[in-house]
């Protein structure tokens, strides 16, 4: 399990680092995980021996590897600095690391001669028990710490993929933790369990820090592809309002499959042309349909037993449907303040998207469709929007 979370990390620290490069907090967040892969792929049995035989030095492994393992505990506690509004700790956090770094260092270095760096069963800690109590107690502070404020602010804030990512991050963190604390308790007793569980944990801590720095991109993806849903499913609407109000177009309409598979910008760009030329069309459109019209479509809804919350947006395609079916010429401007065509949507992009797709819908039901047969060019009452029966009675 661990080499499979070593391999997702480096997956994720290649896929994120041009956007890492782009945005400081997602920099901070990329350090912290490039240099946990790094530490995590200095304990693969494999790598280490191939380092010791082009380096010669078990022991110059070991203290890269922990000094490595190291700045990474302290670099994700330096991005949760950031991500939750102290920068100025973060010079004295550098400061306290640096110490701390050469206190291992000299630690090692005067320590009797020796080769890797481990806790054997039965006898000494190498280098010494002060250099391994420091390694983790550096490790226990960083991770305590980074736990306690991801834990915190992950719960609140407005920005939802770092909301995500804090959370992630307490939970790898924690793992990451417990590992530390599993050394810690083996120090003294040199129970053997622990040893066995020590892998899972760290394999763990790879995988949700792994998903923490794919966060940003998962969520952008998800985007992108609601996007392309929103522009696939207004694309009938709004080909046929802007057929028949085509100067409310920024661009020539082209076909659906020439929209989606080759837009003119993002898919967020042309979702939102659409929506604002769907918008523009049904403004033109109102100022030329009769306000009574709209009560004549309120009562063929209702009578047709559309779902209420679906009856606005079933309405609104009545309307549609008859207005742009009529003549240009026989499109006279009624005053807004008179002409109070039900004109509905949303406080936001979202919701005003989700109400024009329910137009979309609506506009191929067939009682929307009976509407303007019966109101439409053909019946000599559509301009006052009465039928012969409504206008005997």
């Amino acid at each position: 399990m661990e080499n499979l979370s070593i391999a997702a990390l480096w997956f994720t620290v290649l896929l994120r680092a041009p956007s890492a490069a782009r945005s400081q907090w997602q920099r901070s967040l990329w350090l912290g995980i490039a240099t946990a892969a790094a530490a995590m792929t200095l304990n693969v049995p494999s790598i280490l021996r191939l380092l010791d035989a082009m380096t010669g030095s078990a022991d110059l492994v070991d203290l890269g590897r922990n000094l490595t393992g190291v700045i990474s505990a302290v670099a994700v506690l330096d991005f949760v600095l950031f991500a939750v509004g102290y920068p100025r700790l973060r010079a004295s956090l550098t400061a306290v690391t640096l110490l701390a770094m050469a206190a291992l260092i000299g630690l090692d270095l005067s320590a009797p001669s020796h080769a890797g760096h481990t806790i054997p069963p039965a006898s000494a800690p190498v280098p010494s028990t002060a250099y391994w109590i420091l390694l983790i107690g550096i490790q226990l502070v960083a991770n305590a710490a980074c736990c306690v404020v991801c834990w915190r602010y992950g719960r609140r804030g407005e920005n939802r993929a770092l909301r995500i990512c804090l959370l992630l991050f307490g939970w790898g963190t924690a793992c990451a933790g417990l590992f530390w604390v599993g050394y810690l308790v083996y120090l003294p007793t040199r129970i053997a369990c622990i040893v066995a569980v020590l892998p899972l944990l760290m394999g763990l801590h790879g995988f949700l820090r792994a998903v923490a720095l794919a966060v940003p991109a998962l969520l952008g993806f998800r985007r992108k592809l609601h996007d392309l849903a929103t522009v696939w499913r207004l694309w009938p609407l709004w080909h046929e309002l802007v057929t028949t109000v085509p100067h409310v177009t920024l661009l020539r309409p082209r076909s659906r499959l020439h929209e989606v598979l080759r837009p003119d910008g993002s898919w967020n760009l042309l979702a939102y042309r659409k929506i604002i030329e769907i918008r523009d069309a049904i403004l033109v459109l109102r100022d030329s349909t009769p306000p009574e019209m709209l009560e004549a479509a309120e009562r063929h809804i209702a009578a047709a037993a559309i779902p209420a919350d679906q009856a606005d947006a079933a309405v609104l395609a009545c309307l549609l449907r008859v207005s742009r079916t009529m003549p240009s010429a026989d499109r006279t401007p009624f005053p807004v303040q008179t002409a109070e065509l039900y004109v509905s949507g949303g406080a936001d992009r979202e919701s005003e998207a989700e109400f024009l797709i329910q137009v979309a819908k609506a506009y191929r039901l067939t009682p929307v469709a009976d509407f303007a047969c019966r109101r439409g060019p053909a019946d000599p009452f559509s301009a006052a929007g009465q039928s012969p029966a409504d206008r005997s009675a």
